[in-house]
């Protein structure tokens, strides 16, 4: 049986984040080898321990590579040679030290705040595996912020088939009043209309065949890496989407709906506004650890020997976290002499 590596960004939401695990392999265990948790640099409110709860209930069900970057992505543009030569610099992208380690043929990314109710990994087996220029599957596009699904011209499913001009994609945009409508703007008037600056494959849950990004993907390849902002894009994954599916690769659509809710536990939505108040966060970790208990019996305590290894790991979060700030404020001082 063929089978898919599982990856998964760990910045909080432990409770979340053992759901969406237990929820996916409930359904699609059969097709997963491995799982690989990449545990951020920072973690929001200095909760660093919380992480060994996750692996106190995961860790019996399958084999886990942890990776804990050196340093703290934080959405800015990067530098594409030191990417293409520094693995420690080029793995602090999100999903990139899974996409070079993986060891299966396929890498399943996810995030750590989902309720699958179907297999969604079993459905893309098929589709994946039956062309060789089928690079990735999973949702297509953020439709919500694109002019081309307000004028119903576009949308996930029929994104290859909407091939607007430089012209008619800067009319759409001018039309409407879309979140990142300037640089949307910006972005196609360097002549990157198609797709349309927001289409991406969505990494809240996608597939990609790792052969193909391999060979077309830095370090080996010249294309900008899967979850990174490369200054030219709008957004994190569109830049690597627009390269290859001008390079004539294929990407299939998936309605997520149709497999797994994302961010239920939160009552304010997703996104960076998951982790903007403590009182948020700590409510939408309540309501999936009913959750939890309810359905998984189990409220992720954790034993003695997992205490001991949740307060190191705190105490090495909070050590990262003051070096972090001397290294900022060390950099700061030389570009206030250099300037002078």
């Amino acid at each position: 049986m063929i089978k898919t590596d599982v990856c998964v960004i760990y910045y909080g939401k432990p409770y979340q984040t053992i759901i969406s695990i237990l929820t996916l392999l409930k359904y699609s265990r059969h097709n997963i080898n491995k799982l690989y948790i990449t545990v951020e640099r920072r973690q929001p409110f200095d909760k660093f321990g919380d992480i060994y709860q996750i692996i106190k209930e995961i860790r019996p069900l399958i084999e886990i590579d942890l990776y804990f970057p050196r340093y703290f992505y934080q959405l800015g543009g990067l530098d594409y040679e030191r990417t293409r030569n520094d693995s420690v610099y080029r793995w602090q992208i999100p999903y990139q030290y899974a996409l070079d380690n993986a060891t299966s043929e396929y890498l399943f990314i996810m995030h750590n705040d989902m309720v699958f109710h179907k297999d969604m990994i079993g459905d893309m087996m098929p589709v994946i595996t039956s062309d060789d220029s089928i690079a990735g599957t999973g949702s297509i596009g953020q439709c919500w912020s694109c002019p081309g699904f307000s004028a119903r011209v576009c949308h996930g499913s029929k994104f290859h088939e909407f091939i607007p001009t430089q012209a008619e994609a800067l009319e759409l945009h001018e039309q409407y009043n879309t979140p990142r409508k300037e640089k949307d703007i910006e972005v196609i008037q360097t002549g990157r209309f198609y797709p349309m600056p927001e289409c991406r494959l969505n990494e809240y849950a996608c597939m990609i065949k790792l052969s193909t990004y391999r060979k077309e993907t830095l370090p080996k390849g010249n294309n900008v890496c899967f979850g990174g902002n490369w200054g030219f894009t709008a957004d994190l994954g569109t830049g690597w989407f627009y390269q290859m599916v001008n390079q004539g690769y294929k990407f299939k659509h998936f309605v997520l709906e149709d497999y797994a809710l994302h961010s239920t536990f939160n009552p304010i939505g997703q996104g960076i506004q998951a982790y903007s108040k403590e009182d948020n966060y700590n409510l939408s970790e309540a309501n999936a650890l009913k959750y939890l208990i309810e359905n998984f019996q189990t409220d992720a305590s954790l034993d003695l020997g997992y205490k001991l290894l949740s307060r190191l790991r705190f105490a090495q979060g909070k050590l990262a976290k003051k070096q972090d700030l001397y290294e900022h404020k060390v950099k700061k001082a030389f570009r206030l002499i250099f300037k002078r």
